[in-house]
């Protein structure tokens, strides 16, 4: 995972929260709650809002297919959307 490029794109999806950037690995990592945020909304945003070559960037293709699980994907609104990263997660486990 290159955390710098993951550090670059929190600051970017979380400008609508009072949270530091610390709090928000810590929530990612599983190391601290929130009420309004939690890893899955963390984790979905990035999924909506960054480039899906810069998420092959940020994280292996393994951790990528793990992120794309049911629990994120459920955040994500749009049936269209969430139909092309379910064919992605598919697309990822031929790997």
């Amino acid at each position: 995972m290159n955390t710098e490029k993951l550090k670059e794109e929190l600051k970017k999806i979380v400008w609508d929260y009072e949270i530091s950037l610390e709090e928000l690995i810590q929530i990612l990592e599983g190391r601290k709650k929130s009420f309004s945020l939690n890893r899955e909304k963390i984790l979905a945003r990035l999924l909506l809002s960054v480039n899906w070559y810069k998420l092959l960037e940020i994280f292996d293709p393994q951790v990528l297919k793990e992120i794309l699980n049911d629990e994120v994907l459920k955040y994500i609104h749009i049936e269209s959307l969430r139909q092309d990263f379910i064919y992605a997660r598919e697309a990822l486990s031929e790997l």
